[in-house]
């Protein structure tokens, strides 16, 4: 999600937020000055990391079912009662154990929480249709050098579809092969969370596809870096300690380039500044 919500926060500081300037303007009040806009260069790259742009078919079947809200629920039961020091910042949806209430009190009155009636959530973010609606109202930003990776961890099968590889990390076995199982062939190849097609770029944004991160310069398009095989969802970020495929060095190599990457674009925009 969290190239999402860069994308989201790129467009709220460069436009503000429509629905909160229009509200501050009917009641009065202050507006945060994330959502007044007019700040169109604070940001010069954005860089994504197997982000579903386009979603998620797996969310698509278990995000809005049972399955994610016991996920929540059980969340809020373990992380937000009075006897844990764990705050998965979901109080705002009355996922907090008030003082005088009992822990009955409390799972009960999660029953009747707003968030079960909702789609601001992340999780619909998540959902094809979630993040279509958000690409519908996102921009490229013609002052900003667009960068994204995605990862494919699958192989094709006899029967046409996508399997996981061996090796994948195990929480991610069920939503591969859902994922692998689309009846888009294009939409199958995934890392395990997210299909390759949709960490390329969101729908309706120019992009071109680069050979390495010295070619990823022009600004206002996705400069689309080679997919990276056998790598799936968590190898990004290092969490799964079993496996051998990758390695502590290949992350850090991985990461100062990025990190080299985005300093050559911070030097570009020092100079022209200069000049």
């Amino acid at each position: 999600m969290g190239g999402q919500t860069i994308r989201l926060l790129e467009q709220f500081l460069r436009f503000g937020n429509p629905e909160e300037i229009e509200y501050q303007k009917l009641h009065g009040g202050t507006i945060s000055p994330l959502f007044q806009g007019q700040k169109d260069n604070m940001i010069s790259s954005i860089t994504t990391l197997a982000t579903q742009h386009k979603g998620s078919q797996a969310s698509d079947k278990l995000a809005n079912t049972n399955f994610i809200k016991n996920v929540l629920n059980n969340i809020a039961k373990l992380g937000n009662n009075k006897k844990s020091k764990i705050d998965f910042g979901l109080s705002q949806w009355g996922f907090e154990q008030q003082p005088n209430e009992t822990y009955i009190e409390y799972v009960n009155r999660l029953k009747d929480s707003p968030i079960w009636n909702t789609e601001d959530v992340a999780t619909r973010d998540l959902t094809t249709f979630g993040a279509e609606d958000l690409n519908l109202n996102t921009l490229v930003n013609p002052n900003i050098v667009y960068t994204s990776f995605a990862g494919q961890a699958t192989k094709k099968n006899s029967f046409g579809h996508h399997r996981p590889n061996k090796g994948l990390f195990g929480l991610m076995d069920l939503t591969s092969k859902l994922i692998g199982k689309d009846s888009r062939e294009d939409w199958q190849e995934n890392d395990g969370v997210v299909a390759v097609t949709s960490a390329l770029s969101p729908t309706g944004q120019p992009a071109k596809k680069v050979k390495d991160l010295t070619q990823a310069t022009e600004k206002g398009v996705w400069n689309v870096m080679p997919v990276k095989n056998d790598w799936d969802h968590v190898d990004f970020v290092g969490l799964d300690n079993l496996d051998r495929k990758r390695t502590g060095e290949e992350l850090e190599a991985f990461y100062t380039g990025i990190i080299d990457h985005l300093m050559r674009v911070e030097a570009r925009e020092e100079q022209a500044v200069a000049v």
